[in-house]
């Protein structure tokens, strides 16, 4: 945690600028953006239905739940401070006084090993299944490398049928021709 800083200005001033520009934004349009100017505004861009009122029960939201991330801001913001920079011992003696407590939070509740355990490794184990048994035995086997590898194997066996000689040739010739007669004598020709 050493390294951890502030952004340098070159990436706050355009921040703090593009905040500034919002807020103003957001002050200025607010009427047309979400309140009584929403259907001239949008243009039909983005369609309410008439009996849809959420605009307007916006308003109507109680006091409590508008202040509540303020206040949670505010209680965030102060125990922070307190913690890091007014007694920078405290989160030290916290984390030792409830150990397990401090773990368990460290670890992001076990998120992370929960997922690995739910998604992560049944995904892999599907995944190495389907590289084994889909990918190397299916497709290479009875796809184009096992095409090919049959190809390879039968013209290495019918090599060995081929010697070279004119009366071996002249031979297979005669037998094909004395099948195909034979063939067209039975009705194969119809």
């Amino acid at each position: 945690m050493h390294h951890v800083h502030e952004s340098p200005p070159v990436m706050l001033v355009p921040l703090f600028i593009l905040a500034a520009g919002a807020l103003a934004a957001g002050f200025l349009f607010h009427d047309w953006f979400i309140g009584h100017e929403y259907e001239h505004f949008w243009k039909g861009a983005l369609f309410t239905l008439p009996d849809n009122h959420i605009l307007h029960d916006f308003h109507e939201v109680p006091m409590w739940v508008k202040l509540s991330p303020f206040v949670a801001m505010l209680l965030g913001f102060f125990t922070a401070w307190h913690f890091y920079i007014r007694s920078p011992n405290t989160p030290k003696a916290l984390a030792e006084r409830h150990h397990g407590l401090y773990l368990f939070l460290l670890n992001k509740w076990y998120f992370d090993e929960l997922y690995d355990f739910l998604f992560v490794r049944p995904a892999k184990r599907l995944g190495h299944f389907l590289w084994k048994k889909g990918d190397g035995w299916l497709i290479d086997g009875f796809g184009p490398d096992g095409v090919s590898a049959r190809v390879i194997d039968v013209t290495q066996r019918v090599v060995k049928l081929q010697s070279g000689y004119l009366y071996h040739y002249a031979f297979a010739m005669l037998i094909g021709v004395a099948a195909l007669v034979t063939w067209m004598m039975l009705g194969g020709a119809n």
